[in-house]
């Protein structure tokens, strides 16, 4: 008798290697925000799954090290200590950051394109620069489209073009940061509008705007390379006990209690900021006389002055300790 033929597989059960595919936006083909670019991109980055940042810790490590040159590391923290002063120079530049990318997109595009964006896009404004802290990997991205008027003379259609320039706050936190990638977004857009590739984006077409932008602001320290490749300063870093990979997000996203090292199931440890300390078994330290009097008059005082500031408050409170 001939063998019998080997049983399917029950239809619907999905492999365990495929990953998850992006969901469809609820939007159709029909509404404008369906063609959004920016909508598209957003959706994306929402729904994409979320990779491991640094699979090998100690090569990251290494790397970083041996590319970091001293000019980029003064000024920042090392090691993870924070610097003096690095705060003020943050917020200075987080106020002034608005104004030097609008007056340095004048400057490219004046010496690389002789003002051809500017005058491209000022039927819709001309190029729009925003801020976005919905970038966590990326340092900025380019936004383009291109929208054709017929018109009712043959030959005489007009393109009317959108740019706008997306920056993440969460990673550009310098004059030298902000610059390059200013200048590696310019690019795209001249790519996309003058030279008419939109295919390849990383192209030789931009490969050749990148460099008339590194051979006129290269005094500046601007150099545009295919992708950036910035040290993001992450405010979070846990590290694994077990292989002493490290896992950095820009929010407390991370519950060792709950969540453990990806490549050898090992517990969590908080590196950064570093928590405060806590007894063996788990429960808060136990807390000093002052603190223990201030919890207790704190709010007799609020109670007897209820629009008191708080520095006053707390000079009553030190005045009766």
């Amino acid at each position: 008798t001939p063998p019998s033929s080997p049983t399917k597989s029950r239809p619907g059960l999905v492999s365990p290697k495929k990953l998850p595919r992006i969901p469809a936006t609820p939007h159709r083909p029909s509404s404008d925000i369906f063609w959004s670019r920016e909508f598209v991109d957003e959706w994306n980055d929402e729904h994409s799954p979320r990779k491991q940042l640094f699979p090998d810790a100690a090569a990251a490590k290494k790397k970083r090290v041996n590319q970091s040159s001293p000019e980029k590391m003064s000024g920042k923290s090392v090691c993870g200590e924070r610097v003096p002063g690095r705060g003020a120079e943050k917020k200075a530049f987080e106020k002034a950051r608005q104004d030097l990318a609008d007056k340095f997109l004048k400057e490219l595009d004046a010496v690389i394109t002789n003002g051809r964006l500017a005058e491209l896009t000022a039927p819709t404004g001309g190029i729009r620069i925003f801020w976005s802290n919905k970038l966590n990997k990326t340092a900025g991205r380019a936004h383009w489209k291109c929208e054709r008027v017929r018109s009712a003379v043959p030959g005489e259609d007009k393109v009317i073009h959108h740019a706008s320039i997306e920056l993440a706050e969460k990673i550009i936190d310098d004059e030298h940061r902000l610059l390059n990638t200013l200048a590696h977004e310019f690019c795209h857009l001249a790519n996309y509008m003058i030279s008419g590739i939109t295919t390849n984006p990383h192209g030789q077409e931009f490969k050749a705007w990148g460099e008339k932008c590194s051979q006129a602001f290269g005094n500046r320290g601007v150099v545009v390379t295919t992708k950036h490749s910035y040290d993001i300063a992450f405010k979070f870093v846990w590290e694994c006990v077990g292989c002493g990979i490290e896992y950095k997000r820009h929010s407390k996203s991370v519950d060792p209690a709950r969540h453990r090292c990806s490549q050898c199931q090992s517990e969590l440890k908080q590196t950064k900021p570093v928590p405060r300390r806590k007894k063996e078994d788990g429960s808060p330290a136990k807390q000093s006389e002052w603190q223990i009097f201030m919890k207790e008059q704190m709010p007799l005082i609020r109670a007897e002055n209820p629009k008191m500031p708080l520095k006053d408050i707390m000079r009553i409170v030190a005045a009766r300790w």
